[in-house]
């Protein structure tokens, strides 16, 4: 290169053109014609234009990236008007802070990582390098969009003045480009465009959207439509001067997200014109346009807008102007529907009270099911609890699954016949329209009702009553709402004549819903039919809810139970679900129950769903590594696929109904018998047989007994130890010195002078807990001592084969503690073992000496701390110094005086 090149190049990079210039004047004219054509010099030899490659290219680093990439964009914005000493690239990159920190050591002059950038202009060439002069930034990294577009979105952050950021990886003018704009109130506005479209000096840095097309749209991340979403919602409640209601304002944003994808859906088909959702000339026009476009979607969708308010779109102009700032460069219904789904789950979880006992279904759940389900061409399926209408989207999805050619022209008719959806909430109507528009359109039966109270249907919900009729439907899935605080009440049950709340006399009981759902769930559907349900377990197996088996049994065969692992639902709440498959009986003689009875029911217990409580995705572990790898941890659907494909899987249980109905339990985890294998195998191991807990209370060997009960906070102010559940750790008692109550208190509970607690009883929690099945030894000195009452205590009254440590160590075994693993289940959202800890088998020992010698370590152990911890105390003692209750365990002398 050309010395003199060498120095133009130098100069112009750090904005010292100007002196350059005045030093060789004859150079000057080198950039005379830089607003003129890029290539406007070929043909003249080495002319200004070559002159010009050549000192771009000497500042560009030797990458392939910035040969083919930065140097040709830095080319054509020069050839728009730009002048380089305006640009920061190459060898010199522009770095953007990534947190406060480095955005203070930029201020401060200092140095700091950030983010590299391949190009940043700045307003003028004296302003070069002054990051609150830059306009826009250009990013040519090669990698996805999605990806490129959330990197620009870090560096809005970083860069508060920036305007404009543009993701590419090809420098030809015709190359589509994503451009970021910083809207209003900073908002960023996405668009896809050609990169002839990179701004002119001069020029304002705005989106077209006067002439916004379908193909100028683009698909964001999950991630960036969540928090769009999010920074949507927070600003209509802040900012809305006529909707203030909370639930008004989430039921008029799901109106704006309507017309913004019926826009979307019309603009596919008619590529060539204007979007309807874009803004216009003034907030004004834009929200006359809005407005006028929820009008037609309201007389396209009547069953969805069924009162005044509703067919209204009440927010203000400048608020509607905002969301169509926010919402018209992104192409929604390129999305998918899981990313959809996702990022509406925001809004979703503003619009649901827990207390109303609804939920976001989790997808895996929602995939197992429908899997589960078996779905047909033929089949007509309705939710009647449609939340989101998550189960209807994926019975589109199956379809597209199991019939690959299936087209979507044929899937969106297929839907519009076969998938209805009912849901009393407004926002989760609008958002199961709004998704199911996503899929393919398949949301024309999906209406706003009282799925329950069918008696107010010819009033309140007249259009129900043509496509809604009990026995119509082939399959109903859904996930009800659930809750013990949330019934329906007698009267409601007796007018719409649900049997699963009569008594026996005839009159009727206030029921919870989700077991009103179950005997909906069963009329909607027609005879041979089939029910997929999600339900509590509690339901199942509880003393207090034995009736729904009996109601059940005659009315519905149990084909499938599923156990959806706690973290599905452990987001929103502590309730343990299972998903129930029921098919509705063709009309049977009852003199054959009998034999019916006789059919087997499967059982699938896997112990993952692919995510964390959190809602995270959980990862398969290496188990030689220990390193998570990137497979999807998800047992549910692996089991639900093998079980589908007639394939074996070590997670499923084929039980005889007639034994479920005996039991009155079902629950995939009480008949998994893996709990119950290493038990089996230690046996064998030993060459000794097992016997049952409650065999061994039946013959008087064990006693078992309950705790005391509970004092309440306020009555903590004493000297006795309060024992919980989860004071129970490292087979002792955990003495807690702000558990401490008064002696007058302990004896209250125990109803005496003394406990009732002798030394060596072994005592574990019984309910409320998950240390249900963790055992503690009572040591000598530890009796005086209040439990709480969701304890058991046992002791070994009869010593001719055993004593109190043989017990303890059968209790400690690995093995055994697996089987109260089976037997604990979730009374709603609390654990319980009822009495099912009868079932707990234990090594029967053949003779008191191989009891003595395999329990020796235990007895040894304890019987030295006992001796220990006596010598410990009289030491504390003497010196007569109140010690705290951890140090002396709070034992006290039966007139109350703490030693």
């Amino acid at each position: 290169m050309h010395p003199v090149g060498c120095i133009v190049a130098s100069c112009i990079h750090f904005g010292l053109w100007k002196g350059f210039a005045r030093v060789h004047g004859r150079q000057c004219a080198l950039f005379s014609c830089t607003r003129g054509s890029l290539r406007d010099g070929a043909g003249r030899g080495e002319s200004e234009w070559s002159l010009m490659d050549k000192a771009i290219t000497s500042l560009l680093k030797g990458t392939v990236e910035q040969r083919t990439v930065v140097g040709p964009l830095v080319q054509q914005l020069v050839s728009l008007g730009w002048d380089i000493s305006q640009m920061v690239f190459g060898k010199k990159e522009w770095r953007i802070p990534k947190t406060p920190s480095e955005a203070t050591k930029r201020e401060k002059g200092h140095s700091f990582s950030g983010f590299p950038v391949d190009i940043a202009v700045f307003d003028k060439i004296e302003n070069c390098g002054d990051p609150s002069h830059i306009l826009f930034i250009i990013e040519c990294k090669r990698q996805e969009e999605k990806a490129g577009v959330a990197q620009l979105e870090a560096y809005f952050v970083g860069e508060p003045h920036a305007q404009l950021g543009i993701w590419t990886n090809n420098a030809e003018e015709t190359a589509q480009g994503v451009f970021l704009y910083r809207g209003a109130e900073g908002r960023a506005i996405l668009k896809r465009s050609c990169l002839k479209s990179l701004p002119r000096p001069g020029e304002a840095i705005l989106p077209d959207s006067q002439t916004m097309k379908y193909s100028d749209l683009i698909a964001p991340s999950e991630q960036i439509f969540r928090k769009v979403v999010t920074d949507l919602l927070d600003k209509v409640v802040a900012r809305d001067i006529i909707v203030t209601r909370r639930e008004d304002q989430l039921d008029q944003l799901c109106n704006i997200l309507l017309v913004k994808l019926e826009s979307d859906k019309q603009g596919r088909v008619d590529s060539e014109s204007p979007v309807i959702f874009r803004q216009k000339e003034s907030i004004a026009r834009t929200a006359s346009d809005i407005r006028k476009a929820f009008g037609d979607l309201v007389n396209v969708y009547p069953e969805t807008f069924t009162t005044e308010n509703d067919r209204r779109l009440r927010l203000s102009d400048d608020t509607i102007a905002y969301c169509v700032d926010a919402l018209a460069g992104l192409q929604l219904l390129e999305m998918g529907v899981k990313s959809v789904a996702l990022a509406f789950q925001v809004l979703r979880s503003e619009a649901l009270k827990q207390g109303e006992g609804q939920y976001f279904t989790p997808q895996a759940v929602i995939e197992a099911g429908v899997r589960l389900m078996d779905i047909r061409q033929s089949d007509i399926i309705i939710d009647p609890a449609c939340g989101t209408g998550g189960f209807l989207v994926q019975c589109m999805l199956e379809m597209q699954r199991k019939f690959p050619n299936m087209d979507d022209v044929n899937l969106t008719k297929w839907a519009q016949l076969h998938l209805y959806g009912i849901e009393k909430d407004a926002v989760g109507l609008k958002l199961t329209k709004a998704i199911m528009q996503i899929a393919g359109d398949g949301s024309a039966h999906c209406a706003r009702g009282d799925s329950v109270r069918t008696h107010i249907w010819a009033k309140e919900f007249p259009y129900l009553q043509t496509n809604y009729s009990n026995g119509r439907f082939s399959v109903v899935l859904t996930n009800p709402p659930f809750g013990k605080n949330l019934k329906v009440s007698a009267k409601d049950c007796r007018l719409s004549g649900f049997s699963i709340a009569r008594n026996g006399d005839g009159t009727y009981r206030d029921i919870e819903i989700g077991l009103v759902f179950l005997e909906r769930a069963y009329n909607l559907v027609k005879e041979g039919g089939r029910i997929g349900i999600v339900l509590p377990e509690t339901y199942f197996f509880s003393t207090n809810y034995q009736f729904v088996v009996d109601w059940l049994k005659s009315r519905m065969k149990i084909e499938v139970v599923a156990n959806i692992p706690m973290e599905a639902f452990q987001g929103f709440c502590r309730a343990k679900t299972n998903f129930y498959v029921f098919r509705k009986y063709q009309e049977i003689d009852a003199e054959k129950y009998n034999v019916i009875f006789t059919y087997p029911i499967t059982f699938l217990n896997p112990k993952t769903c692919g995510i964390y409580k959190n809602g995270s995705e959980r990862f398969k572990t290496n188990p030689e590594t220990g390193k998570r790898t990137e497979e999807i941890d998800n047992e549910l659907i692996e089991a639900v696929s093998l079980y589908r494909s007639s394939k074996p899987t070590n997670c499923r249980f084929d039980v005889p109904a007639n034994e479920v109905f005996r039991t009155k339990v079902v629950v995939p985890a009480y008949y998994d018998t893996r709990f119950n294998d290493d038990t089996k195998a230690m046996l064998n191991k030993l060459g000794v047989k097992g016997v049952q807990i409650g065999e061994l209370l039946d013959k008087g060997v064990l006693s078992v007994r309950g705790g005391h009960g509970s004092p309440g906070n306020d009555q903590r102010t004493g000297v006795i130890p309060y024992i919980k559940v989860s004071d129970i750790r490292a087979l002792r008692m955990n003495v807690n010195p702000t558990n401490l109550i008064p002696q007058r208190i302990a004896e209250g509970f125990w109803r005496g002078k003394e406990s009732g607690l002798r030394a060596w009883d072994v005592l574990t929690p019984n309910r409320a807990s998950s240390n249900i099945g963790e055992f503690a030894i009572i040591m000598p000195g530890e009796e005086r001592v209040v439990l709480t009452k969701e304890m058991f205590v046992f002791r070994v009254m009869d010593e001719a084969l055993w004593d109190s440590f043989y017990l303890f160590w059968a209790l400690c075994l690995q093995c055994v503690r697996e089987q109260w693993r089976r037997i604990v289940l979730m009374q709603t959202n609390r654990e319980d073992c009822g009495d099912r800890y009868r079932e707990i088998v234990l090594p029967l020992p053949p003779s008191k000496a191989w009891a003595g010698k395999m329990s020796a370590p235990f007895k040894s152990y304890f019987t030295s701390i006992a001796s220990a911890r006596t010598n410990f105390i009289a030491s504390l003692m003497a010196g007569n110094i109140q010690m705290i209750a951890s140090a002396t365990g709070a034992i006290t002398q039966p007139d109350g005086d703490s030693l």
